[in-house]
């Protein structure tokens, strides 16, 4: 669900499907997915074993980084000081109750928003092609699949709650979990929050005179809130005109993401990737792996759209290369790289005007 989540979203990014008067579909979409975000996390400590016990406290001590707020939100997600039983009638209880309750009047909103205004045409036309009545066609056959879904959950919750008893298919519960145990080995989050997890790997113990945590949790709200209204910063994209700069900030987002989520898995360190010395040997590997989709990436666009505005994905890349392969810390390396990028479109402002920068693109 993630999946095509994130998949639906940069493609609506890239085609610009947020321009008026579709600025609030954007946003809801935005908070569908930051509420899918919350069932991973509020699921992830159900189990009660000592993966999800100790993922969970390590989780929740991101939000003591949260300046003046933290140690009370702290309280509030664990029902206390510590990760117990209340923790987790808390997530159950927003699990089942509170984030469906959300989620069902989101997407209620959402589905008003496109009812309404109707699908987005591509740039440059009035009127989006015809397609298939959401009511009755297309609601009609969307019930059909939730309910063989939903079919298919219940026989596997029936019938094989433990698997299908093949030695390595198994899902079970695993060992209950132990306050008093020593912290389970090798602790990450899912997939999808290892970028978070990599990018406070990243930062110092202290920064500009704060904790490093709550440099990177600003640093990933300023990050998260932009991306909400891009629909009102894409003002090119706001009078129907092409806008290379934000495409490119979209695909610039997809490797920063690319990089983080590698290294969070530790990808090229062998079976020592948790060891200080491999982080290094980590780093040059996820940066040939990003620096090599990214060369895809561009060779695609120039081909195919016939792009010529690269100056953030080329920022992207150069931020990984400085760090991943010229052993520059991950920090500096992205102020520099960002440097040269901001430096770069200005003297191209400045160099060529606007219209002619359009034509070229």
């Amino acid at each position: 669900m993630i999946i095509s989540l994130t998949l639906h979203m940069f493609s609506t990014m890239m085609l610009k499907a947020y321009r008026p008067p579709r600025e609030l579909t954007w946003v809801s979409g935005y908070v569908l997915f930051m509420l899918t975000l919350g069932f991973g996390f509020s699921g992830y400590l159900l189990p009660w074993n000592k993966l999800a016990y100790f993922a969970t406290t390590v989780g929740t001590n991101i939000v003591k980084s949260v300046p003046l707020l933290g140690d009370w939100l702290l309280q509030v997600m664990r029902g206390g000081q510590d990760v117990s039983i209340n923790t987790l009638y808390r997530f159950f209880a927003a699990h089942v109750v509170i984030l469906p309750l959300a989620f069902i009047g989101v997407i209620a909103g959402h589905l008003i928003f496109i009812q309404r205004q109707g699908m987005a045409p591509p740039l440059g036309e009035k009127k989006a092609p015809r397609g298939m009545r959401f009511f009755p066609n297309f609601a009609l056959r969307d019930v059909l699949l939730w309910l063989a879904c939903l079919m298919i959950l219940v026989i596997l919750a029936v019938f094989l709650p433990y698997g299908p008893g093949i030695p390595g298919m198994d899902w079970e519960l695993g060992e209950k979990a132990d306050p008093l145990a020593p912290a389970y080995p090798g602790i990450k989050p899912e997939w999808y929050f290892l970028w978070e997890y990599q990018l406070l790997k990243e930062f110092p113990p202290h920064l500009f005179g704060l904790e490093g945590p709550q440099v990177c949790v600003l640093l990933i709200t300023v990050l998260l809130f932009i991306w909400a209204i891009i629909p009102w910063l894409d003002q090119r994209a706001y009078h129907d005109k092409y806008s290379p700069e934000f495409s490119d900030f979209g695909w610039a987002a997809i490797l920063f993401l690319t990089f983080l989520t590698l290294a969070g898995w530790d990808i090229g360190g062998g079976s020592n990737a948790t060891d200080i010395a491999a982080m290094p040997k980590v780093a040059r590997v996820c940066a040939l792996w990003t620096l090599a989709a990214g060369g895809v990436v561009i060779a695609v666009r120039i081909w195919k759209y016939e792009h010529r505005w690269f100056f953030l994905t080329a920022a992207a890349l150069l931020h990984v290369a400085l760090h991943g392969l010229a052993g520059m810390s991950y920090l500096r390396a992205g102020v520099i790289s960002l440097g040269i990028a901001v430096v770069a479109i200005i003297a191209l402002r400045i160099l060529r005007p606007p219209d002619r920068a359009e034509r070229a693109t």
